[in-house]
């Protein structure tokens, strides 16, 4: 619904992998909706590491909260995690045909709270003492938020490049710490992956947790 409402208002753009769509700090000249690709926004520590924010695929829309008026920059780093094709559209035509439409706000509104679900989940993991439990509690966040089920309702799919490296900047680990993990969840059938595609059991990953409450959780 939102594309159909912003797309007469909006330019085609392409980005090649690594390229940055907005700087931290930057004032946006215009609104994001990612048509295909990822995004991800980052931001860069004191001793120069990069943390992992967030990822943003199909129909999502970004930086949000400049969009919303809430704050008057981009907050964080946006970069394309792989090629990716975009619409733009300005603030004003945001405002009168998204945020002037009550059926395309309720549309955005649930986006919006599977988004803020997600965001929790992740608070969750990273506040595990353990390094396994950070990085399966993330797993479930990604699993979450950008994961496809499979037909026999028990895999999730994760069609998306993470690296090691990658996964180890969303919590905070080393590589290596992190590549020893991921090799022991996969020993145990919670995970399997190969190239860009990850496959997550979500009963035996909730399991692991040990999260009863999070079986109640509605992906997609």
């Amino acid at each position: 619904m939102l594309v159909q409402k912003l797309k007469p208002y909006s330019l085609i753009r392409s980005y090649k992998k690594g390229a940055n769509i907005f700087f931290q700090g930057e004032v946006p000249r215009k609104g994001v909706m990612v048509s295909d690709g990822i995004i991800r926004s980052y931001t860069i520590t004191t001793s120069g590491e990069e943390r992992t924010i967030a990822f943003f695929v199909r129909n999502d829309i970004l930086p949000i909260s400049w969009l919303m008026g809430t704050t008057s920059t981009s907050l964080f780093y946006y970069e394309a995690l792989t090629d990716v094709r975009t619409l733009h559209f300005s603030r004003e035509d945001f405002e009168l045909h998204v945020l002037d439409e009550p059926t395309v706000v309720k549309s955005m509104f649930k986006t919006l709270s599977e988004d803020h679900t997600a965001a929790m989940l992740r608070i969750n993991g990273l506040e595990q003492s353990r390094a396994e439990d950070k990085v399966a509690f993330t797993l479930y966040y990604l699993m979450f938020r950008y994961g496809t089920k499979e037909e026999n309702d028990l895999m999730h799919t994760i069609q998306m490049p993470l690296k090691h490296s990658l996964i180890a900047g969303l919590v905070g680990l080393s590589r290596e710490n992190t590549t020893k993990i991921l090799v022991n969840l996969q020993k145990k059938s919670i995970i399997n992956y190969a190239g860009t595609s990850y496959m997550i059991n979500r009963e035996k990953l909730e399991n692991h947790i040990g999260e009863d409450s999070f079986k109640e959780v509605i992906l997609g």
